[in-house]
Order: C-alpha cells, then structure tokens, then sequence
C-alpha cells in the first residue's frame, strides 16, 4: 500500500485495508434496522448510534467495563440502577447479570486502525444475524425497503 499524500509504502494495520464503501453499507444497514425496529422489541434506542453499539455489543465486539458483586441487592434494582447511571452519564454500556455479578459491557471500537479488514467482515457480518434474530426481519430487505 502507498500513502495517498507522500507516496510512501506501507503495511496496512490489522492486515488488509478496510473498505470504505464497506462501512457505508454497514452505516445504512444499522440506520435501517433502526428505522424497521419494532415497537413490541423490549429494547427501544433513542439513536442510530446507541441502536449500532447496542447491536455490536450483542454481536460479541465488547469488553468487560466492570464488574460488581451483588450482595445485598436485588438484580432487579442493581440493573436498574446501573441502566440509569449508565444513561445519565451518555455511555452506550450495557449491564448485564451473570450469576451474582453485574458485568458491564462497553463497545469496542470499530475505528479502521484498530478492526483489521477480515474482523471487520466478521463483526458485520455477525451484526446483522443479530438483526435478523432480534427482529425477524432480513437486513437486506430492510436496506432496500429504507433505499426506497
């Protein structure tokens, strides 16, 4: 690969260059998935953005945030409470109970220098078994429906 600017040669990060056109279609496929999403859905976003990192977290690309014991709480109350603060502080993590542990989850990126080409394949490719299982609903078909 040769720098645009300088013509200097280089190795792509992660591998081979990541696909702009690709993103773009990835883009217009969460905008349409928002869009599609259905109102009986238990979980409602109040963006485009929140919708995608929401999406990805489900598809796998996330980290643990943090993790807190729950001793002397209902999990009820804990995801409550930490669904809240999450909210009021603008992040798009997610808790999440296993056993007597609330785990946060927190979006990876998908910036080009650190989600290689063939990763960013399989993330988005992951994303939309995640629309189809979570809404019954093709991705493909919900592109161009929301084209038209």
């Amino acid at each position: 690969m040769h720098c645009p600017h300088c013509g200097c040669a280089f190795d792509p990060p992660n591998g081979a260059p990541r696909s702009v056109p690709q993103l773009r279609r990835y883009f217009a496929m969460i905008r349409a998935a928002f869009h599609h999403w259905p109102e009986s859905h238990e979980r409602q976003f109040a963006s485009e953005e929140e919708c995608r990192k929401w999406l990805q977290m489900k598809a796998g690309h996330r980290e643990i945030g943090a993790t807190i014991p729950l001793t002397g709480m209902s999990k009820e109350r804990a995801m409550l409470l930490a669904e809240a603060a999450i909210r009021a502080a603008g992040s798009y993590a997610v808790p999440v109970i296993h056993g007597d542990t609330l785990a946060i989850w927190r979006p990876k990126s998908i910036a080009f220098s650190k989600l290689g080409h063939k990763e960013a394949c399989r993330l988005f490719d992951d994303v939309a078994d995640v629309i189809r299982a979570e809404t019954g609903l093709d991705p493909e078909e919900m592109l161009r429906e929301h084209a038209a």
